[in-house]
């Protein structure tokens, strides 16, 4: 093979060469090396808010079952952001003093009869309850939406309890008239009688020349036992039948004339409460009137089946005799007149009940 052909075949190889390079895919370049992922900004705790609130009652009370049902629901609602300790009376502070623990902070709350408060606070019976007032609803409505929780705010302002705020109320049944070991069917049975009875009642049954007795509530089954009273009256036929007082008595006289109901308030600390977030103060706020009205509905009902069984007992559970009611009403009244007359606070309080009332009476005769 001559030299000129071999040139040629070289020269023609290595153009196909160099035409396949040319025509060949670029080789891909690396990939870059990816930037790791930030880490995610961890969660922040979620606030619990953690509350002591301590009722008057033991734990065995319709009052101190509401505070741990609606504590419960409190916290379920809050989705567990506001968790409240229930305590029964004398737990943390001692029974009927909750009202000073919440004053000075011992207390985020309470659950109370604001006739418990009547050493210091000479006007607040006629927020528990008034002879021949507002019935029980009615007296829910007036603190829904009416007066009661302004004057009551005004009363504690004014009467070193400024760093206390009222939220909300659970509305309790009427309390038994009267429980006697006598038949009575007016009022002049009761002249002579020894009868257990509590503040403003001791002065209204006064002049039926009933001497009244301050007994404690434990005491009583063991005091009409012994002869010690007569009579008394206490609460509700439901709440006072695991007491025994069926076994000691041989009338309950029912009306709800003489203490139409019992009202609790439930209390704050003005700083715990400022200190509260707004949904939560809104749960609170919220659940306890719903509370308020279902405690009614359940002890109002639980009193219709009790009634049932004092008589099973051998108690006659009757209507209280109209002329009874009639005196205590007016006694009431004349009552009610003189302290109005002494104390201004006081006169636009059972005013601004007495007025609600009637304007309930009025239009809803069987409200």
């Amino acid at each position: 093979m001559s030299k000129k052909l071999i040139f040629t075949l070289v020269l023609a190889v290595i153009l196909v060469s160099s035409l396949a390079a040319a025509c060949a895919k670029p080789a891909p370049a690396p990939a870059p090396t990816p930037a790791p992922a930030p880490a995610p900004t961890p969660a922040q705790p979620v606030e619990v808010v953690k509350w002591i609130i301590q009722d008057d009652n033991p734990t065995t009370t319709s009052t101190y079952m509401s505070l741990a049902r609606v504590s419960k629901a409190i916290e379920a609602a809050s989705g567990g952001r506001f968790i409240i300790q229930a305590n029964e009376g004398g737990a943390i502070v001692p029974a009927d003093t909750e009202i000073e623990a919440v004053q000075r902070g011992v207390l985020d709350g309470s659950s109370n009869g604001p006739i418990l408060w009547v050493g210091d606070l000479p006007a607040s019976p006629p927020f528990s309850t008034t002879v021949g007032g507002p019935t029980a609803m009615q007296y829910q409505m007036w603190y829904m939406w009416g007066e009661g929780l302004v004057l009551m705010k005004e009363m504690f302002d004014n009467g070193g309890f400024e760093n206390v705020k009222p939220i909300a109320t659970i509305c309790r049944e009427p309390e038994t008239f009267l429980y006697t070991t006598f038949p009575v069917s007016g009022p002049e049975d009761l002249n002579g009688k020894k009868m257990r009875l509590l503040g403003d009642e001791a002065e209204i049954f006064g002049p039926l020349g009933v001497a009244a007795v301050s007994t404690p509530s434990p005491e009583i089954y063991e005091s009409i036992q012994r002869g010690v009273i007569d009579g008394f009256q206490h609460s509700s036929l439901a709440v006072d039948m695991p007491m025994g007082f069926q076994e000691v008595v041989d009338y309950a006289y029912v009306s709800p004339a003489r203490q139409p109901t019992d009202m609790y308030i439930y209390l704050v600390n003005e700083q715990s409460w400022a200190d509260l977030p707004n949904d939560l103060k809104w749960i609170f706020t919220e659940l306890v009137w719903a509370e308020g009205t279902r405690h009614y509905a359940e002890w109002t009902y639980k009193n219709t089946t009790a009634t049932a069984e004092w008589v099973a007992a051998g108690v006659n559970v009757v209507p209280c005799p109209k002329s009874l009611e009639d005196v205590i009403v007016a006694n009431s009244n004349a009552f009610y007149a003189k302290r109005q007359a002494a104390d201004p606070f006081y006169d636009r309080l059972i005013k601004s009940l007495f007025n609600w009332r009637d304007a309930y009476a009025k239009t809803y005769p069987r409200l």
